[in-house]
């Protein structure tokens, strides 16, 4: 066993008091002892008989005195010698006390170093163990960075910032140059940084020359031999002498451009909308602030513009979504030509476009390139074999006059837009405080036209429907009412147009031909002769994929017969798509049902569409009606119609019949049927029944 360095004196301090313990048990002889005392007691022994008798003998003369001091002499050597002894023996137990106890503290300090000696020792022995596992470790630490170093892709440089030298391993086949082709100096390692990162990378690397950061780390793009360039993260620590100078600096450099490739992918998947290749709405929203930040610095206006497709719906329903898509592309591709340079334009989603034009000064600047959007789409849109026209709408708000942040300018603009699809789309108009008043009032409307049925405030009118020349009730157009429980009676031509934009008018329009056929059968089961019941279908309903199926659906509950309920469409619904149109009304016509092609006369009137409809009837709007009995080109036209439906084997009725000389004129021109408060406004179905007993209209 070696011991070392405190170990030596802990090892001498035991043989020490090894030692001394020794001394102590040599000094305690018990035989020793007891010679000792033997000795001392003969020896006082012989001398006080030797002596004391003689000095007894000279001084005391009397024999008889002596006898007695011979007794008192005995009795003193007895007592004498028993008080030396005890005196004897007690000091000799007291040095054997005191020894013994100073030999137990030499044994148990002799114990207690040497717990401190094996403590040592294992310690000695764990610092040797954990010497031997850092000699291993740094061995293999060593190996591991000499493998790494041969198996990374990592660059390793070392610049010598007094001599100008820099070294540096794998960069120079990272880049695909030769080792001579890059001189060893930092001017020629920049000289291959992308020109625009420069300026970065030598204020990034200043800022740890001069010790403002702990460590140099820094993104640049380097030129390769081919001419291509790399994305790399080069990390550093220079080292400083006393004078707080950089003497040296090393570290690495990492190729990241495919972590570069896959950042942009995401933030293009984040910022850009992948149809139409325009940013998106977080795009959108986040460059608006900033520049509307911008503007209120130097004060000036920021336009917002918000852009609808009118009708774009349609696209979609009736030629497909991939045609819709390719529609989206073509836009996208036309607002980039149109907009101003500093225009930015963003696809908000749908077939939605947000558009914002910095550094407004005069509002004629905004007009003229809103205009110049709307133009734009002044002109037939080709999709693959298809030629149809689309228009747009846009909506308004100027900073800061309409709008103090995003939201509130994006909102605005909106309004904007609605407002101006309800004055006829393919239009534009600025944001107005009263937009939105008119906005809420609209919001309310939707809310509690979604109460309306399941509060049961719908119900249906009839307006009879005569037969010209016998003035008897032949049929009836039921007519949708609304009865708010606080405003009362609400036109149609206001809540319509409503449950058209939110599709409510879905279910509205289901439940009023199942209203209206129950009704016809109990009013044919309560004995009223059998009467053809006149619905509206709205162009959303038309476009329900289970339109044929729902109404089949209501026949088969109601047990009506098909020919007793007549289908209104419009002009502009037919028009839509008129392949889709026919194909539906003929479905219709197999269930057995009566079409009605309704407000005729007031869209495209086209003979060639009209001989290929599947249509019963024709009714002339009112509008035809009015002044038929003033008018001559007006009667002339109704007398066209007229003439020309007979020729095509088809029914017609007139509308809006108000007074006795319409209605005359109507009859001359043998129109068929005729409806209107000449012979009855809408009827409650009490009132109707009443009516329905007398048989005619007065």
């Amino acid at each position: 066993m070696f011991f070392y360095g405190s170990n030596d004196k802990k090892f001498k301090k035991i043989f020490d008091m090894y030692e001394h313990s020794i001394m102590i048990n040599k000094k305690f002889n018990p035989k020793s002892i007891a010679m000792k005392i033997a000795t001392i007691y003969l020896l006082v022994g012989c001398l006080w008989i030797t002596f004391s008798d003689r000095f007894v003998h000279i001084v005391v003369k009397d024999a008889s005195s002596v006898t007695l001091i011979q007794t008192f002499k005995g009795w003193f050597y007895v007592i004498a010698t028993s008080i030396m002894l005890y005196m004897i023996i007690y000091r000799v137990m007291k040095e054997k006390e005191w020894k013994e106890k100073k030999l137990l503290e030499s044994y148990e300090q002799i114990e207690f170093t040497y717990e401190e000696l094996i403590a040592a020792e294992e310690d000695l022995e764990q610092q040797v163990t954990e010497l031997q596992k850092s000699q291993k470790a740094l061995k293999e630490s060593e190996e591991r960075f000499r493998l790494a170093m041969e198996g990374a892709s990592d660059g390793i440089w070392d610049w010598d910032i007094i001599n100008n030298k820099l070294l540096f391993t794998r960069m120079k086949d990272l880049l695909g140059f030769e080792e001579d082709e890059i001189g060893n100096s930092i001017e020629a390692w920049k000289s291959l940084i992308y020109p625009e990162d420069l300026q970065r990378t030598n204020e990034e690397l200043e800022k740890h020359l001069k010790d403002q950061v702990p460590y140099y780390e820094n993104q640049y793009r380097m030129r390769t031999k081919d001419g291509s360039y790399k994305w790399i993260l080069s990390r550093g620590k220079a080292i400083f002498n006393k004078n707080k100078k950089p003497i040296r600096m090393a570290g690495s450099h990492e190729d990241i451009t495919h972590y570069k490739i896959a950042e942009e992918n995401i933030y293009r998947l984040a910022y850009y909308d992948s149809l139409t290749g325009l940013p998106n709405r977080t795009f959108f929203e986040e460059k608006l602030a900033e520049a509307l930040n911008e503007g209120k610095k130097n004060d000036y206006k920021v336009a917002v513009l918000y852009m609808d497709l009118d009708n774009f719906k349609n696209v979609n329903d009736t030629l497909g979504h991939m045609y819709g898509d390719e529609l989206l592309k073509d836009v996208a591709k036309l607002l980039k030509k149109v907009l101003p340079p500093l225009g930015v334009i963003t696809r908000l989603g749908g077939d939605e476009f947000g558009i914002w034009l910095p550094k407004i000064v005069y509002k004629e600047d905004i007009i003229c390139v809103v205009e110049s959007i709307i133009a734009s789409f002044q002109k037939p849109w080709i999709l693959g074999d298809r030629e149809f026209y689309i228009t747009a709408t846009i909506g308004i708000s100027v900073y800061p006059e309409q709008g103090k942040d995003i939201h509130e300018m994006i909102k605005n603009a909106d309004t904007a837009m609605y407002s101006a699809k309800e004055n006829g789309k393919n239009n534009y108009k600025f944001y107005t405080p009263e937009m939105n008043k008119q906005l809420l009032e609209k919001l309310e409307m939707k809310n509690n036209l979604r109460y309306a049925m399941k509060r049961n405030e719908f119900l249906l009118y009839y307006q009879p429907q005569i037969d010209m020349n016998t003035k008897k009730v032949i049929g009836l157009e039921a007519l949708l009412r609304w009865n708010h429980p606080i405003r009362g009676f609400i036109s149609p031509y206001e809540f319509i147009p409503i449950a058209e934009e939110s599709d409510l008018i879905i279910p509205i329009g289901e439940w009023v031909l199942k209203s209206a056929c129950e009704q016809n059968r109990k009013w044919i089961d309560l004995g009223y002769p059998p009467l053809k019941i006149a619905v509206n279908l709205s162009a959303r309903q038309f476009q329900q994929q289970d339109l044929v199926l729902t109404i089949r659906d209501i026949l088969d509950k109601t047990k009506i017969n098909p020919e007793l309920l007549e289908l209104e469409i419009t002009e502009s619904l037919a028009m839509k798509d008129l392949n889709f149109t026919i194909e539906i009304l003929k479905k219709l016509k197999k269930l057995g049902l009566r079409i009605s092609l309704d407000d005729f006369g007031t869209g495209y009137s086209s003979l060639n569409y009209l001989k290929v409809l599947p249509i019963d009837t024709l009714k002339i709007d009112k509008t035809f009606v009015d002044d038929i009995a003033e008018s001559k080109r007006e009667k002339s036209i109704a007398k066209a119609v007229i003439d020309l439906a007979h020729s095509m084997n088809l029914m017609v009725t007139a509308e809006g019949v108000e007074t006795e000389d319409q209605f005359f004129i109507l009859k001359k021109l043998q129109c068929d049927k005729a409806q209107g408060y000449f012979f009855s406004k809408p009827l409650p179905k009490e009132k109707l029944e009443k009516l329905l007993k007398e048989g005619y209209a007065q």
